[in-house]
């Protein structure tokens, strides 16, 4: 078996992932992250700071050093939303590059194909429907399928980021601003996933919010990745969540057992996200996944075993 590595560069966080594969087999080894917030000011102004970049940098610096330590043979990079929709994101490939990391860019579809196959393939997902909801930063990705072929996607603008830079200008955030983004994440699922149906699918969901949802839940102190994988978490705990967060500034937030302290100012938009997506199709429970697009780049680029994958693209340079 060798030892591979992907980063994700992501709209609110870089993280990494170093596993062993064989021809058929993913098993993680180290995950980690650091918040960078490379989204902020994107919505805006459709550049990345330099700020930003230079943190985005030294995180992706740092954990290939990681990687390589721990005997991974190569280094991946991908980036997703902010990246993407900044007019200088290429400019900070290049840099990705420069440090000896293949690195590209994900459009919408391709970060929902490979968030769909990494949550699939560790939530066991077999032959069965899957309604995969994957809110990032800067967006969410909808998608449904069956074993891991996609039978639709859709990738909307609505991140936990997007709209806390959108709408929130109080702390704690007023019930005015929340009701501002329910009702802008409600009426772009009603305009924008009109074709997306869930049917009798089970939910499953990937990205920092739900995991961090998934981690207040369960009051940890410490977060406990195996505690989270394969959570269900139901639409009464996200509302309860959200009722609580509501009555509290960043720096009470900053003490909830389970919630990250660099997503403090970006959760109660991220619980709303998902409070509308469960609610839109009905679902009265969602299963968490730790598995999401690292597992998915590595099926994609490592195993490579395309049957049934629901055209997962392949890897250009």
């Amino acid at each position: 078996m060798k030892r591979v590595s992907v980063i994700d560069v992501g709209s609110n966080s870089v993280r990494l992932l170093v596993a062993r594969v064989d021809e058929a087999n993913i098993q993680p080894l180290y995950k980690t992250l650091r918040t960078t917030r490379l989204g902020a000011g994107v919505d805006a102004n459709r550049v990345l700071s330099p700020g930003a970049v230079e943190a985005t940098l030294g995180a992706v610096r740092d954990f290939k050093e990681k990687a390589i330590s721990m005997g991974a043979d190569e280094v991946l990079a991908v980036a997703t939303s902010a990246v993407r929709d900044a007019s200088n994101g290429e400019d900070l490939i290049r840099e990705i590059r420069r440090l000896g990391i293949r690195a590209w860019v994900l459009d919408g579809k391709q970060e929902a194909e490979l968030g769909f196959v990494g949550a699939a393939l560790g939530c066991d997902a077999g032959e069965g429907c899957t309604f995969l909801a994957d809110i990032g930063g800067g967006s969410t990705e909808l998608v449904t399928g069956m074993g891991l072929r996609i039978n639709n996607y859709k990738s909307l603008d609505i991140g936990a980021v997007r709209l806390t830079e959108r709408f929130v200008r109080n702390d704690p955030v007023t019930p005015a601003e929340a009701s501002e983004i329910e009702h802008f994440v409600t009426d772009m699922l009603a305009k924008n996933a009109k074709d997306i149906t869930a049917g009798d699918c089970k939910m499953i969901g990937i990205g920092g919010t739900i995991t961090t949802l998934a981690a207040v839940a369960q009051g940890m102190e410490r977060y406990d990745s195996d505690k989270v994988h394969n959570f269900v978490l139901t639409l009464s705990e996200v509302k309860c969540i959200l009722e609580k967060l509501a009555l509290l500034d960043i720096s009470k937030k900053r003490k909830i057992p389970g919630l990250h302290p660099g997503r403090a100012d970006i959760i109660n938009a991220g619980t709303i996200i998902l409070k509308c997506l469960m609610e839109h199709w009905g679902f009265e429970r969602i299963t968490v996944s730790e598995w999401d697009g690292l597992q998915g780049v590595i099926y994609q680029n490592f195993i490579r075993l395309h049957q049934n994958t629901g055209g997962i693209p392949t890897q250009k340079g």
